[in-house]
């Protein structure tokens, strides 16, 4: 991730937290199209972003939230993943 002061696309504000995120998929099965293949792996293209439940503490209360996954990167230390909380009927984590 940039750092918050770099220039971005972002609307929202970050706010720097470390805590464990625990997340989950439905077992619903979800069809996309291959744009590639080689022999290690495959890239795809779905209609919508797929979507997952996460669970993490936030102002020392566990929240749960739906979101969506919107980017991915990978870099020398590991994986890293952006997901956009999808609306719901609770108010936002941070006011």
């Amino acid at each position: 991730m940039t750092d918050e002061n770099s220039s971005n696309k972002r609307c929202a504000r970050r706010y720097k937290m470390e805590t464990k995120v625990e997340f989950y998929v439905d077992a619903d099965i979800i069809g996309a199209k291959s744009i590639d293949v080689s022999e290690t792996g495959v890239r795809f293209r779905t209609d919508f972003p797929i979507k997952i439940r996460m669970r993490f503490e936030a102002d020392g209360e566990i929240k749960e939230r739906e979101a969506q996954l919107v980017w991915a990167d990978q870099s020398k230390d590991g994986m890293s993943y952006g997901f956009e909380f999808v609306p719901d009927s609770e108010s936002y984590l941070f006011s």
